[in-house]
């Protein structure tokens, strides 16, 4: 059986018609860039202040596993590591010496460490004010374990985030080495005026210039009674800190 032949006409071959195509006018245009800026203006302050409290929470870490080393510190010698001559400033950087290597002596570091910066072993004098770090850990107990996340290091230096003269120093998650460690110097439990000669010191705002000290919280700084139940604080002013409120602390 032959198929029926097809016939197809010129005017089975319409062009199909135009659609029109509509572009943004002018005023849509800027509703669209305003909507996106006003976007923006929320989310960027946002992701930065989430920047900002997890470098507070990773700094609020360090301090306690910092703490946690102080405290077994003291339970194998039966003291709170000795850092500074009594009445001088406390700080974790307190006479520390910058160098290419980090050998030289960081009583904070080494205390906790057993070994100096970079690896090598305890060496030195024994006695001294404040006692060397081999003279109170003796058996170069390795209470923490300092990582380059703790320090100043050459590649954050490079980058922006230190200087040259605190290389190897120790750090909070801002890169600030300015950070204050006070100890319960007469072991009763509680941290006040009575262990801490002089005051509490002052710590220098990351980023910026000016110092801050704690002055009434818990009455640390002139109490004899009551206070701050711990045997070691640790405090340091992230980025823009203007009161004592605004400062980094172990114990809040």
């Amino acid at each position: 059986m032959s198929r029926p032949k097809l016939s197809l006409s010129a005017s089975s071959f319409r062009p199909c018609p135009r659609v029109a195509v509509r572009g943004f006018s002018l005023i849509e245009l800027l509703t669209v860039i305003a909507i996106i800026g006003i976007l923006a203006a929320i989310i960027v302050p946002t992701a930065g202040g989430a920047r900002n409290a997890a470098k507070k929470a990773k700094t609020r870490s360090q301090f306690s596993s910092w703490s946690s080393a102080f405290e077994t510190f003291r339970q194998e010698y039966g003291t709170y590591p000795q850092l500074y001559p009594q009445g001088a400033q406390k700080l974790v950087n307190q006479g520390a010496v910058a160098n290419a290597t980090g050998a030289a002596t960081h009583h904070f570091h080494d205390l906790l460490a057993g070994v100096r910066r970079d690896g090598s072993a305890l060496t030195g004098a024994t006695t001294g004010t404040p006692i060397p770090p081999l003279g109170q850990n003796t058996r170069r107990i390795r209470f923490y374990a300092f990582t380059d996340q703790d320090f100043i290091t050459p590649a954050d230096i490079t980058a922006g985030n230190g200087v040259a003269a605190q290389q190897y120093f120790i750090r909070d998650a801002f890169y600030n080495t300015s950070i204050a460690v006070v100890t319960d110097a007469n072991l009763n439990g509680v941290i006040n005026g009575s262990d801490s000669t002089g005051g509490f010191p002052a710590v220098t705002v990351a980023d910026a210039t000016i110092t801050i000290r704690p002055t009434t919280i818990s009455g640390v700084t002139t109490a004899t009674t009551g206070g701050i139940h711990a045997g070691v604080i640790f405090y340091s002013a992230p980025p823009k800190a203007t009161t004592e409120a605004d400062l980094i602390m172990s114990w809040k």
